[in-house]
This record gives C-alpha cells, structure tokens and sequence, in this order.
C-alpha cells in the first residue's frame, strides 16, 4: 500500500472483499475499524525519513482464524500501540482523536507487535466466527 492517507479507505476495502462471506459480520466490522485505524495511524503518525516507503500487508486465513499483519515502512521507529494506547473509558468522550489505539485493541481477539525478518511488524488477528 502507499505510505498516503488516501489509500486506507481503497485498502480496508479491498481486503474486505476477500474476506465477504467468509467471516461473520461482527468479524468483518471489527477488522474494518482495526485496519481504517492502524492504516490511518501508521500514514499520519510514523516517524519515517522515507515517506514513500510502502506500507506492506499480509493477509492470512485458514477458515477458522483470521491474521493481518501490517509491517511499518523502512525505517519507521518502533510504536508497540500495546504500550501507547489509551483505555477508551480514559478518553474524553467529547475528544476528536485519542480512540484509534484502544479501538484496535479492544476489536482485535489477538495483538502483537515486533520485528519479524528485520522489519517492525503489527499483527491482528480475528476468530472467523464468534
């Protein structure tokens, strides 16, 4: 994906597209707020000296799990959003921004975030039906 704003939206849906059918709808929304906030985050918020460094995905589903991993541009600083985020209840609820972190981590059922292969990695993962 382009490290720009304006491919999240086309991104999140296109992945979306893969996944119709396959997983439950609550799956499905909750994975679209996760990846339209941690695409949007990594594009506004990273610290990177390459700001045409692309974003790159994987998309992994064995019918039962579902796994998206979202590794950071070349030479992004580490973010563990695990460590930064801010429990929703915590946010003032009149607040424009500050939900994205505690949104992903409360849609997500798994999250992890490490170097994987000498790149920085998200990884969010989803049970295909609840």
């Amino acid at each position: 994906m382009q490290n720009q704003l304006e491919a999240v939206d086309p991104m999140v849906l296109a992945l979306k597209s893969h996944l119709q059918d396959k997983v439950a709808d609550e799956v499905l929304m909750r994975f679209d707020i996760c990846m339209s906030e941690a695409l949007a985050n990594l594009v506004l918020h990273a610290k990177t000296e390459q700001k045409d460094a692309p974003i790159d995905l994987m998309l992994d589903f064995d019918g039962e799990l579902l796994i998206v991993d979202v590794f950071d541009p070349d030479g992004t600083a580490a973010f563990d959003i695990r460590k930064q985020a801010r429990a929703l209840s915590d946010v003032d609820v009149m607040a424009e921004s500050g939900r994205g972190l505690g949104l992903i981590l409360e849609c997500a059922d798994g999250v992890e975030y490490g170097p994987v292969q000498n790149r920085r990695r998200l990884s969010l993962k989803f049970q295909a039906r609840n």
